[in-house]
């Protein structure tokens, strides 16, 4: 089971104090990757950003509590990140130069990806859990780093994630409700650098 590193003890849920620390991790992330406007579809270049369309964000706290935010203009990839959100189903494709990883782009047909993410939230016997399955096509082994924001915290938390061996898919799992989740910093080797 994955691990997340938090500041501070565990609060209450409070849906006022949700939506402020939301929106300061919202905030925060917009700092760290500029968006632009999104493009027309028949206006994207290939490594542009392609953004999802307006969208509510549903989770489920516990039995009778769920947190719920909108969302507007995220892109699926960009700048090699790949942001996530519970309900999705998506690929990557990736150029590579030699034994290095150069570039990763979206692919909206997990049929037709290098790569393939499905995140979800499921129930589970003590209430609900984020279950990401990402699935290697790839010859080679893949590594990459693993971030999230959470309802209720501010600031955004590293979590540990396995490497995935040539063409095996990977299982990985948290206890609790997972805003958006991202994946960076893919490469094939253990090392941040290659």
């Amino acid at each position: 089971m994955a691990r997340y590193q938090a500041v501070g003890s565990n609060a209450e849920f409070n849906v006022h104090a949700m939506k402020k620390d939301v929106t300061f991790a919202l905030v925060l992330a917009a700092i760290m990757l500029p968006l632009p406007c999104s493009p027309q579809a028949s206006e994207v270049a290939p490594n542009d950003p392609v953004f999802r369309s307006p969208f509510a964000l549903k989770l489920h706290v516990d039995d009778p509590r769920y947190y719920e935010q909108k969302f507007d203009h995220v892109p699926y990839v960009a700048s090699g990140d790949v942001y996530l959100f519970a309900g999705e189903a998506f690929g990557v494709n990736v150029t590579t130069a030699g034994d290095r990883l150069t570039g990763i782009t979206y692919q909206s047909d997990p049929a037709k990806a290098d790569v393939e993410f499905k995140f979800t939230q499921e129930k589970a016997p003590r209430g609900f859990m984020m279950l990401l399955v990402t699935r290697n096509k790839l010859k080679k082994k893949l590594f990459f780093d693993a971030m999230m924001t959470v309802p209720g915290k501010t600031g955004i938390f590293n979590t540990s994630v396995l490497p995935i061996d040539p063409g095996l898919s990977n299982f990985e799992s948290w206890p609790h409700p997972i805003v958006q989740l991202a994946l960076r910093n893919f490469r094939f080797s253990e090392t941040h650098s290659q």
